[in-house]
Protein backbone atom coordinates (compact mmCIF):
# COMPACT_ATOMS: atom_id res chain seq x y z
CA UNK A 1 0.00 0.00 0.00
CA UNK A 2 0.99 3.74 -1.39
CA UNK A 3 1.28 6.24 1.64
CA UNK A 4 1.42 9.89 1.04
CA UNK A 5 1.40 12.49 3.85
CA UNK A 6 0.54 15.93 2.49
CA UNK A 7 1.02 18.66 5.21
CA UNK A 8 1.27 22.24 5.34
CA UNK A 9 -1.36 24.97 6.65
CA UNK A 10 -2.71 27.58 3.52
CA UNK A 11 -1.67 25.23 0.62
CA UNK A 12 -2.77 21.74 1.58
CA UNK A 13 -6.73 21.95 0.54
CA UNK A 14 -4.71 23.07 -3.34
CA UNK A 15 -2.19 20.12 -2.78
CA UNK A 16 -4.69 17.65 -2.42
CA UNK A 17 -6.55 19.08 -5.30
CA UNK A 18 -3.42 18.82 -7.38
CA UNK A 19 -2.45 15.14 -5.97
CA UNK A 20 -6.29 13.93 -6.67
CA UNK A 21 -6.26 15.08 -10.19
CA UNK A 22 -2.70 13.53 -11.24
CA UNK A 23 -3.58 10.14 -9.17
CA UNK A 24 -7.07 9.97 -11.49
CA UNK A 25 -5.27 10.84 -14.96
CA UNK A 26 -2.89 7.47 -13.43
CA UNK A 27 -6.12 5.23 -13.66
CA UNK A 28 -6.92 5.45 -9.71
CA UNK A 29 -10.44 6.16 -8.10
CA UNK A 30 -11.02 7.83 -5.33
CA UNK A 31 -13.27 5.91 -3.28
CA UNK A 32 -13.34 7.44 0.37
CA UNK A 33 -12.73 10.97 1.20
CA UNK A 34 -13.64 11.26 5.19
CA UNK A 35 -12.57 13.93 8.29
CA UNK A 36 -14.74 12.34 10.95
CA UNK A 37 -12.44 10.88 13.45
CA UNK A 38 -12.04 7.21 13.30
CA UNK A 39 -12.05 4.92 16.83
CA UNK A 40 -9.07 2.78 16.11
CA UNK A 41 -6.49 5.12 14.06
CA UNK A 42 -4.19 3.57 11.78
CA UNK A 43 -5.76 0.32 11.65
CA UNK A 44 -9.26 1.64 10.81
CA UNK A 45 -7.51 3.38 7.81
CA UNK A 46 -4.86 1.30 6.49
CA UNK A 47 -8.31 -1.53 6.33
CA UNK A 48 -10.21 1.30 5.01
CA UNK A 49 -7.70 2.02 1.76
CA UNK A 50 -6.63 -1.61 1.47
CA UNK A 51 -10.35 -2.50 1.13
CA UNK A 52 -11.67 -2.11 -3.24
CA UNK A 53 -15.12 -1.25 -4.41
CA UNK A 54 -16.65 -4.42 -6.80
CA UNK A 55 -15.42 -2.05 -10.35
CA UNK A 56 -12.71 -0.12 -8.82
CA UNK A 57 -9.24 -2.16 -9.09
CA UNK A 58 -7.32 0.72 -8.58
CA UNK A 59 -8.71 3.57 -5.59
CA UNK A 60 -7.51 6.58 -2.99
CA UNK A 61 -8.83 6.73 0.17
CA UNK A 62 -8.38 10.51 1.49
CA UNK A 63 -8.34 10.97 5.62
CA UNK A 64 -8.25 14.70 6.37
CA UNK A 65 -7.29 15.63 9.63
CA UNK A 66 -4.76 12.89 9.79
CA UNK A 67 -3.54 14.61 13.28
CA UNK A 68 -6.42 12.63 15.21
CA UNK A 69 -4.93 9.00 14.14
CA UNK A 70 -2.37 9.41 16.51
CA UNK A 71 1.38 8.03 16.03
CA UNK A 72 2.29 5.59 13.57
CA UNK A 73 1.86 1.83 14.72
CA UNK A 74 5.47 0.46 14.23
CA UNK A 75 3.89 -3.16 14.02
CA UNK A 76 2.23 -2.16 10.42
CA UNK A 77 5.49 -0.86 8.61
CA UNK A 78 5.25 -3.74 6.81
CA UNK A 79 2.00 -2.93 5.17
CA UNK A 80 3.86 0.39 3.92
CA UNK A 81 6.37 -1.22 1.39
CA UNK A 82 4.38 -0.86 -1.77
CA UNK A 83 4.70 2.00 -3.99
CA UNK A 84 3.81 0.08 -6.56
CA UNK A 85 0.31 -0.90 -5.17
CA UNK A 86 -2.59 0.07 -6.53
CA UNK A 87 -4.10 0.99 -2.96
CA UNK A 88 -3.19 4.63 -2.22
CA UNK A 89 -4.01 6.46 0.89
CA UNK A 90 -3.76 10.12 1.35
CA UNK A 91 -3.63 11.93 4.72
CA UNK A 92 -3.76 15.53 5.30
CA UNK A 93 -2.38 17.07 8.26
CA UNK A 94 -2.66 20.70 9.28
CA UNK A 95 0.63 21.15 10.22
CA UNK A 96 4.31 18.69 10.09
CA UNK A 97 3.22 15.10 9.07
CA UNK A 98 6.93 13.66 9.61
CA UNK A 99 6.45 13.82 13.73
CA UNK A 100 3.79 11.20 13.27
CA UNK A 101 5.79 8.02 11.53
CA UNK A 102 8.44 6.66 12.89
CA UNK A 103 12.14 7.47 10.86
CA UNK A 104 12.54 3.81 9.51
CA UNK A 105 9.12 5.27 7.73
CA UNK A 106 10.86 8.09 5.96
CA UNK A 107 11.41 6.39 2.62
CA UNK A 108 8.24 4.57 2.49
CA UNK A 109 5.72 7.05 2.73
CA UNK A 110 5.71 10.53 0.49
CA UNK A 111 5.92 13.73 1.76
CA UNK A 112 4.10 16.50 0.16
CA UNK A 113 5.61 19.55 1.90
CA UNK A 114 3.68 22.71 2.39
CA UNK A 115 4.58 25.80 0.56
CA UNK A 116 7.40 28.21 1.76
CA UNK A 117 5.94 31.36 3.23
CA UNK A 118 6.93 34.28 1.08
CA UNK A 119 7.96 37.22 3.15
CA UNK A 120 6.06 40.87 2.80
CA UNK A 121 9.44 42.51 0.92
CA UNK A 122 9.60 39.63 -1.56
CA UNK A 123 5.75 39.31 -2.38
CA UNK A 124 5.72 41.80 -5.14
CA UNK A 125 8.58 39.82 -7.17
CA UNK A 126 6.74 36.30 -6.24
CA UNK A 127 3.43 37.95 -7.63
CA UNK A 128 5.34 38.68 -10.84
CA UNK A 129 6.98 35.02 -10.89
CA UNK A 130 3.37 33.33 -9.94
CA UNK A 131 2.21 35.35 -13.19
CA UNK A 132 5.48 34.37 -15.36
CA UNK A 133 4.41 30.73 -14.65
CA UNK A 134 1.44 30.88 -16.23
CA UNK A 135 2.35 32.45 -19.23
CA UNK A 136 1.07 35.97 -18.54
CA UNK A 137 2.96 39.54 -16.96
CA UNK A 138 1.63 41.70 -14.61
CA UNK A 139 2.84 45.47 -14.07
CA UNK A 140 4.72 45.94 -11.35
CA UNK A 141 2.64 48.37 -9.81
CA UNK A 142 -0.47 46.22 -9.89
CA UNK A 143 2.09 43.42 -8.44
CA UNK A 144 2.57 45.85 -5.64
CA UNK A 145 -1.21 46.67 -4.99
CA UNK A 146 -1.75 42.81 -4.69
CA UNK A 147 0.92 42.29 -2.36
CA UNK A 148 0.37 45.28 0.00
CA UNK A 149 -3.19 44.05 0.22
CA UNK A 150 -4.03 40.33 0.09
CA UNK A 151 -2.46 38.37 2.72
CA UNK A 152 -3.03 35.12 1.54
CA UNK A 153 -0.53 33.28 -0.74
CA UNK A 154 -3.46 31.20 -1.70
CA UNK A 155 -6.09 33.81 -2.08
CA UNK A 156 -3.48 35.66 -4.55
CA UNK A 157 -2.88 32.67 -6.62
CA UNK A 158 -6.62 32.50 -6.56
CA UNK A 159 -6.56 36.86 -8.18
CA UNK A 160 -3.73 35.86 -10.40
CA UNK A 161 -5.74 33.26 -12.17
CA UNK A 162 -9.24 35.60 -12.58
CA UNK A 163 -6.20 38.39 -13.75
CA UNK A 164 -5.15 36.59 -16.49
CA UNK A 165 -8.61 35.11 -17.74
CA UNK A 166 -9.99 38.97 -17.89
CA UNK A 167 -6.66 40.25 -19.10
CA UNK A 168 -6.95 39.33 -22.87
CA UNK A 169 -3.57 38.20 -23.15
CA UNK A 170 -2.10 42.39 -22.32
CA UNK A 171 -0.06 43.02 -19.43
CA UNK A 172 -2.09 43.26 -16.51
CA UNK A 173 -2.28 46.91 -14.73
CA UNK A 174 -3.15 48.38 -11.64
CA UNK A 175 -6.40 49.49 -12.95
CA UNK A 176 -7.61 45.86 -13.62
CA UNK A 177 -6.46 44.77 -10.23
CA UNK A 178 -8.57 47.95 -8.89
CA UNK A 179 -11.31 46.55 -11.41
CA UNK A 180 -11.30 42.99 -10.44
CA UNK A 181 -9.55 42.00 -7.09
CA UNK A 182 -11.40 44.38 -4.56
CA UNK A 183 -14.95 43.72 -4.16
CA UNK A 184 -16.99 46.23 -2.07
CA UNK A 185 -15.53 44.65 0.56
CA UNK A 186 -11.38 45.22 -0.63
CA UNK A 187 -12.34 48.70 -1.61
CA UNK A 188 -13.60 50.15 1.92
CA UNK A 189 -10.31 48.23 3.39
CA UNK A 190 -8.30 50.41 0.96
CA UNK A 191 -10.16 53.63 1.66
CA UNK A 192 -9.71 52.70 5.54
CA UNK A 193 -5.42 51.98 4.92
CA UNK A 194 -4.98 55.09 2.68
CA UNK A 195 -7.31 57.21 4.82
CA UNK A 196 -5.27 56.56 7.95
CA UNK A 197 -2.01 57.01 6.03
CA UNK A 198 -2.67 60.31 4.57
CA UNK A 199 -5.16 61.82 7.59
CA UNK A 200 -8.47 61.93 5.95
CA UNK A 201 -10.45 61.71 8.77
CA UNK A 202 -13.90 61.05 6.83
CA UNK A 203 -12.59 58.72 5.14
CA UNK A 204 -11.28 56.38 8.17
CA UNK A 205 -15.17 57.31 9.83
CA UNK A 206 -17.03 55.99 6.95
CA UNK A 207 -14.83 53.28 6.38
CA UNK A 208 -14.35 51.82 9.98
CA UNK A 209 -18.02 52.04 9.87
CA UNK A 210 -18.33 49.58 7.53
CA UNK A 211 -15.53 47.39 8.78
CA UNK A 212 -16.66 46.98 11.95
CA UNK A 213 -19.54 44.86 10.92
CA UNK A 214 -17.14 42.09 11.25
CA UNK A 215 -17.07 41.01 15.15
CA UNK A 216 -13.23 41.24 15.05
CA UNK A 217 -11.02 44.13 14.43
CA UNK A 218 -8.22 41.56 13.54
CA UNK A 219 -8.18 41.57 9.57
CA UNK A 220 -8.45 45.48 9.66
CA UNK A 221 -5.82 45.80 12.27
CA UNK A 222 -3.02 43.41 10.59
CA UNK A 223 -3.48 45.27 7.34
CA UNK A 224 -3.04 48.61 8.95
CA UNK A 225 0.08 47.44 10.56
CA UNK A 226 1.42 45.70 7.30
CA UNK A 227 0.66 49.32 5.65
CA UNK A 228 2.59 50.82 8.15
CA UNK A 229 5.19 48.82 8.33
CA UNK A 230 7.99 50.39 6.37
CA UNK A 231 7.64 53.74 8.53
CA UNK A 232 8.16 51.33 11.48
CA UNK A 233 11.33 50.74 10.33
CA UNK A 234 12.20 54.17 8.98
CA UNK A 235 11.45 55.39 12.45
CA UNK A 236 13.20 52.73 14.07
CA UNK A 237 16.04 52.60 12.47
CA UNK A 238 16.95 56.40 11.62
CA UNK A 239 20.56 56.14 10.89
CA UNK A 240 20.78 53.18 9.08
CA UNK A 241 20.81 54.03 5.25
CA UNK A 242 17.24 53.42 3.42
CA UNK A 243 18.79 50.57 1.05
CA UNK A 244 19.91 48.51 4.33
CA UNK A 245 16.40 48.16 5.25
CA UNK A 246 13.31 45.65 4.40
CA UNK A 247 11.80 47.10 1.13
CA UNK A 248 8.10 47.32 0.46
CA UNK A 249 6.09 48.48 -2.70
CA UNK A 250 6.59 51.94 -4.22
CA UNK A 251 2.97 52.39 -2.91
CA UNK A 252 3.15 51.31 0.59
CA UNK A 253 6.36 53.43 1.00
CA UNK A 254 4.96 56.27 -0.56
CA UNK A 255 1.80 55.76 2.14
CA UNK A 256 4.06 55.25 4.94
CA UNK A 257 6.18 58.80 4.23
CA UNK A 258 2.66 60.62 4.13
CA UNK A 259 2.10 58.68 7.51
CA UNK A 260 5.40 60.24 8.96
CA UNK A 261 4.59 63.49 8.10
CA UNK A 262 1.45 63.61 8.98
CA UNK A 263 2.00 61.98 12.32
CA UNK A 264 6.04 61.80 12.88
CA UNK A 265 8.59 58.84 13.71
CA UNK A 266 7.60 58.87 17.59
CA UNK A 267 3.84 58.46 17.05
CA UNK A 268 4.14 56.30 13.99
CA UNK A 269 6.40 54.13 16.43
CA UNK A 270 4.26 54.29 19.70
CA UNK A 271 1.11 53.39 17.46
CA UNK A 272 2.59 50.41 16.02
CA UNK A 273 3.99 48.73 19.13
CA UNK A 274 -0.07 49.20 20.55
CA UNK A 275 -0.94 47.58 17.22
CA UNK A 276 1.20 44.52 18.10
CA UNK A 277 -0.15 45.00 21.53
CA UNK A 278 -3.58 44.57 20.69
CA UNK A 279 -3.37 41.70 17.90
CA UNK A 280 -1.98 39.72 21.03
CA UNK A 281 -4.79 40.55 22.98
CA UNK A 282 -7.53 40.01 20.21
CA UNK A 283 -6.27 36.36 20.31
CA UNK A 284 -6.95 36.21 23.46
CA UNK A 285 -10.02 36.20 26.32
CA UNK A 286 -8.30 39.79 27.19
CA UNK A 287 -9.62 40.86 23.81
CA UNK A 288 -10.62 44.75 23.81
CA UNK A 289 -12.46 44.54 20.42
CA UNK A 290 -13.02 47.39 18.13
CA UNK A 291 -13.29 50.13 21.22
CA UNK A 292 -10.15 49.24 21.52
CA UNK A 293 -8.63 49.58 18.20
CA UNK A 294 -10.73 52.62 17.07
CA UNK A 295 -9.19 54.61 20.74
CA UNK A 296 -5.51 53.24 19.27
CA UNK A 297 -6.42 55.01 15.60
CA UNK A 298 -7.96 58.03 16.89
CA UNK A 299 -5.13 58.79 19.49
CA UNK A 300 -2.67 58.61 15.80
CA UNK A 301 -4.81 60.88 13.86
CA UNK A 302 -4.86 63.06 16.82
Amino acid sequence: MQLIAIEGHESQRRKLEELLAELARSGLVLRARMSERLPSGWPEALALAKGRGLFDAKSVTVIEGAEQLGPFPPALIGLLDQKGDSNVLVTVFTGDAKKTFPKELDKAVTFIRADQSVPPWKRKDWIIGLARERGASIEPAAAALLAETIESQEELRSEIDKLIACSDDKAITAALVRALSFDEGGGVMLRFLDGVCMARGADVVSAMRRLSSDPSPLLALTSLYNRLRPALYASAFKDQASEQLPRAGAYAERMAKSALANYGAEHVKEFMLRLIGLSYTEKTSASGGWPAFEAAVWKLMS
